[in-house]
């Protein structure tokens, strides 16, 4: 691969170097769409977990103590609670989930998946709340594709185990543009999508799209999943036990949408080129 020009920006994209782990989820994405790996084989270091998985167990306690009045004020998707949106809060360039969107380890897949330098344009943690009493499945439950740039990356990470009833996304392999299912209902962007709507008839759907190609991504503590989210997914048809992860999406310079959180830049050093590049919309 060359060195690719990024849209706009003059800036130069020269593809890093990428461990065996690293190169794996990516020929995965590349084949895919979608790519799974467990947290420890990607990062290797217990002790980022540790402080990762306590944080966000702060965050799940406190949502199941307060879990009526944070419903209450959820105006979009009542069954999902999400800890950074809207906080009003920067964050500041030492924050561990900043850090650890912006890390190496995930940032140079994304990259080297986009051909370019991305920017993050989301960090959150997610707290789904569990309904059994739910008939049927609404809003991002049902299947879809993100219209807002081609080529979307979003990185999850499970931080309770996923099995059939806590939500666990899934996935059309081969259904971003290029793949294999991608001639269904084909991404175009914006405009189709105001025309023809983000989703398509979901009985419809079910009945073309290929069975061996349906990935339900279930897996324990840990699981991270790497999805092009132009590719039709779903998620969070939590049944009994809730689905707790962090998050975090990047796109390419010409997303249209505003990113979803602010930064502070006075509190912090050490970021890397590609990760000082992956926050340059909020300069």
């Amino acid at each position: 691969m060359g060195r690719l020009k990024l849209f706009g920006r003059g800036e130069t994209f020269s593809p890093p170097g990428l461990d065996e782990v690293q190169r794996r989820v990516l020929e995965t994405m590349r084949h895919d769409g979608i790519a799974l790996v467990p947290f420890q084989e990607l990062f290797g270091d217990e002790q980022l977990w540790e402080r990762l998985r306590a944080d966000i167990a702060g965050f799940a306690r406190h949502t199941e103590d307060n879990l009526a009045e944070l419903r209450a004020k959820q105006k979009k998707k009542s069954y999902l609670i999400r800890r950074f949106l809207k906080s009003g809060t920067p964050f500041g360039l030492d924050d561990r989930w900043l850090r650890f969107g912006l890390s190496s380890r995930m940032l140079d897949i994304v990259n080297s998946y986009r051909g370019e330098l991305t920017w993050m344009i989301d960090v959150d943690n997610w707290y789904t709340i569990p309904d059994p009493n739910a008939d049927n499945r609404v809003a991002s439950q049902r299947w879809h594709r993100d219209p807002w740039d081609n080529h979307i990356v979003k990185v999850f990470t499970y931080f309770s185990d996923v099995d059939q009833d806590a939500g666990p996304f899934e996935y059309l392999r081969g259904s971003p543009a290029g793949g294999r299912n991608a001639h269904l209902w084909p991404w175009e962007g914006d405009e189709v999508f105001e025309a023809h709507g983000l989703y398509p008839p979901q009985d419809e759907f079910e009945s073309k799209a290929p069975a061996e190609d349906v990935l339900t991504a279930t897996g324990p503590a840990g699981t991270m999943v790497f999805a092009d989210t132009s590719g039709f997914h779903r998620g969070g048809w939590t049944r009994s036990t809730p689905r707790i992860l962090s998050y975090c999406s990047f796109v390419s310079t010409q997303f249209r949408l505003p990113p979803r959180f602010e930064v502070d830049w006075s509190d912090g050093d050490g970021l890397s080129r590609e990760a000082e590049f992956a926050l340059a919309w909020s300069r």
